[in-house]
């Protein structure tokens, strides 16, 4: 249903006075809007089929953790859990929030769910897109709410998916490419921008769960 940006609280991520925001839409209204926008095909038995550009998987040279002091000496630093400053955090996340404060003509997707089906140890997820075939994504991904577990709703973790943002100064970052996937544990949000592959969404939220479940007593999990 269409709702107002402020109304979810969006604003208090930097996202301000959105009105064109839809949560959790149908699958069928959020194929319509695939077709309609140019996003995919959709195939003879009904599947949609999108074209991710050049990132057919996940991009992990371009994934990066906030060194900040909450998590500090609880991740294992190194080449797959690579440091990243608050400062350029903060750099990609302006741009990010600029891209949508300057899109709110087109529609914002936000999915509302949840990760995990044991109810000891979900996590409430929010995920934020620009593109329909995002949001169908998740929505395949995750457990979708029953009409009234949306009362009173509050996101443990958000994702802001902003595929077409892409950073330019990566080079003056220190970083691998102008492609970013950046957690912020402390602030319980991540950043997507440069790369279509909407595995980043599901792995970003494996990933979040593999740092809280083992804090919660959970010592293993597997993900597919």
């Amino acid at each position: 249903m269409k709702i107002s940006g402020n109304e979810l609280g969006l604003n208090n991520l930097g996202l301000n006075n959105l009105n064109n925001v839809y949560r959790n839409l149908s699958t069928k209204d959020l194929v319509n809007d695939i077709i309609n926008y140019g996003e995919g095909l959709q195939g003879l038995r009904g599947s949609v089929m999108v074209d991710t550009g050049i990132y057919t998987g996940r991009s992990p040279k371009d994934k990066y953790i906030v060194d900040e002091k909450s998590t500090r000496e609880k991740i294992w630093w190194g080449p797959i859990n690579q440091r990243i400053s608050e400062e350029i955090f903060d750099l990609l996340y302006g741009k990010i929030t600029d891209y949508y404060n300057s899109t709110d003509h087109t529609k914002t997707y936000v999915f509302d769910g949840f990760a995990g089906a044991d109810s000891n140890f979900s996590l409430n997820v929010r995920i934020i897109a620009k593109k329909a075939w995002q949001a169908h994504f998740v929505k395949n991904m995750f457990i979708n709410p029953e009409d009234d577990s949306l009362i009173n709703f509050t996101p443990e973790f958000t994702i802001i998916n902003a595929s077409d943002v892409r950073n330019d100064r990566y080079e003056e970052c220190g970083m691998n490419s102008e492609t970013f996937i950046i957690f912020h544990m402390e602030r319980k949000i991540a950043i997507i921008g440069g790369t279509e592959y909407g595995g980043e969404m599901k792995k970003g939220i494996f990933s979040v769960l593999h740092y809280l479940l083992p804090q919660k007593g959970v010592l293993s999990m597997h993900c597919s």
